[in-house]
């Protein structure tokens, strides 16, 4: 799990790669002195002269294998792949195939499904209902995982419009006491199935690293029940603007309360309804600061749109469609949630960089805004200075070069993104690290850093 943000306040990899050669590397020259492509003044990147690819790939054979063994915080057995993300020739590569655990870098999945079925337009409209009775609404979570408060204020209002436009003329009489007028608001949260806990989910992540799954959410709160939350939220705005409505109106007490749990009647209208967030900005949330809830949602909303039911197992079933989709081989993941928080989940770097390649061609021009939502070394998100990264030598060179997905457990360490190599090109990389009490989680995040600004060829 990788730190977590303070929440919302508004809307806001190849199959087997190429192996170059099997000769002991020659260290190019300049290798030792590991001379920075570009510089820096004043903050402006200086545009890079760059080098030749070949030369750009024999710097990395030399001096990756060198640096990941110079690195005692990546331990003895880390997962690492370094590649070119055109051709997929490799820079270096390490324990490659082994299954371990990334933490959150499971979200890059997710993302790469959503996109591969949805895009980045599809909205997830919020809509309230009619009920059973004239006086009765009932709101219809739709899986939108930013969700507002805002929006759902905007959506009470156009709720209350509807309700007043329902009540009676005023009588030519005032009655001796104002008329009690109530109308009940009632919850239907069943897009998704009932919340349960994903297999490998230790009782201590919920809800503060993640919140039972519901399809209904504000500003993302954390709570046991998001969902009933938000109505009850919904429901004291809903009551607000209708009292200010119908404020003129001296021979009514109108009122509007929480009236618990419904599913929406078969033959129910629609009364109001708010577009949404695109999952466009959704993903671009999620990636930014490794949302786990955010993720979750959104491996349901995958399940439901690939005509999956959203459960673990519809969510489990759309993910390992979406790796046969981008030919990507099953064997080497193991997924259990859409958030990468699962004890059981696996995937190898082999795996990971195999869907950052695919992300990356233009045979799969869904998947292209993928790389444009992740952080930004030393720059933005979980990436950012404010966590520490990319701000200290040697890494401070690879500033705004590495785009990349953090992953963070208590005995997880991982890093996959791309990185700008010294010859212009798009490097993959992933570095995958189980992380042992001898090193502290920045120490060995930093080591992670050093690959990826490795493969920028900047130090």
């Amino acid at each position: 799990m990788s730190p977590r943000p303070g929440r919302l306040v508004g809307p806001l990899v190849v199959a087997a790669a190429v192996a170059l050669g099997t000769a002991a590397p020659v260290a190019p020259a300049g290798a030792a002195s590991a001379p920075v492509a570009g510089g820096v003044v004043r903050g402006a990147v200086v545009a890079p002269s760059l080098v030749p690819f070949e030369s750009a790939q024999a710097r990395l054979r030399y001096l990756l294998p060198r640096r990941a063994a110079a690195l005692p915080a990546l331990d003895r057995a880390p997962g690492i792949y370094v590649a070119d993300a055109t051709t997929g020739a490799v820079g270096y590569r390490r324990n490659w195939t082994t299954p371990m655990r990334g933490a959150s870098t499971m979200k890059l999945l997710t993302a790469a499904t959503t996109l591969r079925l949805m895009g980045t337009d599809r909205t997830f409209p919020t809509v309230v209902r009619t009920g059973r009775t004239s006086r009765e609404v009932v709101i219809v979570g739709g899986g939108d995982p930013l969700l507002s408060s805002a929006q759902l204020d905007t959506l009470a209002v156009r709720t209350a419009t509807k309700l007043a436009a329902l009540v009676p003329s005023a009588p030519v009489t005032p009655p001796a006491a104002p008329t009690p007028l109530t109308f009940s608001v009632r919850l239907d949260d069943t897009l998704f199935a009932s919340p349960t806990a994903a297999s490998g989910w230790r009782s201590t992540y919920v809800p503060t690293e993640v919140m039972p799954v519901r399809p209904l959410v504000r500003d993302l709160r954390n709570s046991w029940d998001g969902a009933k939350s938000a109505a009850q939220w919904f429901t004291a705005r809903v009551d607000l603007a209708l009292k200010k409505q119908l404020a003129g109106r001296t021979d009514l007490a109108p009122a509007v309360g929480y009236g618990g749990r419904l599913k929406a009647p078969a033959a129910s209208t629609v009364v109001s309804q708010v577009t949404g967030n695109t999952s466009g900005a959704i993903l671009r949330y999620m990636l930014l600061w490794s949302d786990n809830d955010v993720a979750e949602m959104m491996f349901r909303n995958n399940a439901l749109a690939a005509d999956h039911s959203a459960t673990w197992n519809g969510g489990i079933a759309t993910a390992r469609e979406t790796l046969a989709a981008l030919r990507i081989p099953a064997s080497e993941w193991t997924i259990r949630d859409g958030s990468g928080l699962s004890r059981e989940d696996r995937m190898t770097a082999n795996g990971l960089a195999a869907l950052l390649r695919r992300a990356a061609s233009p045979s799969y021009p869904a998947l292209a805004p993928l790389r444009t939502y992740l952080p930004v070394g030393g720059v933005s998100g979980t990436l950012s200075t404010a966590y520490h990264r990319y701000d200290t030598a040697p890494t401070r060179c690879a500033r705004g070069k590495v785009w990349g997905k953090t992953g963070s457990l208590f005995d997880t360490i991982a890093l996959a993104g791309y990185a700008r190599g010294a010859d212009g090109r798009l490097k993959v990389f992933v570095t995958l690290v189980h992380r042992t009490r001898s090193y502290d989680g920045l120490t060995v995040r930093r080591s992670a850093d050093r690959i990826a600004a490795t493969a920028t060829g900047c130090y």
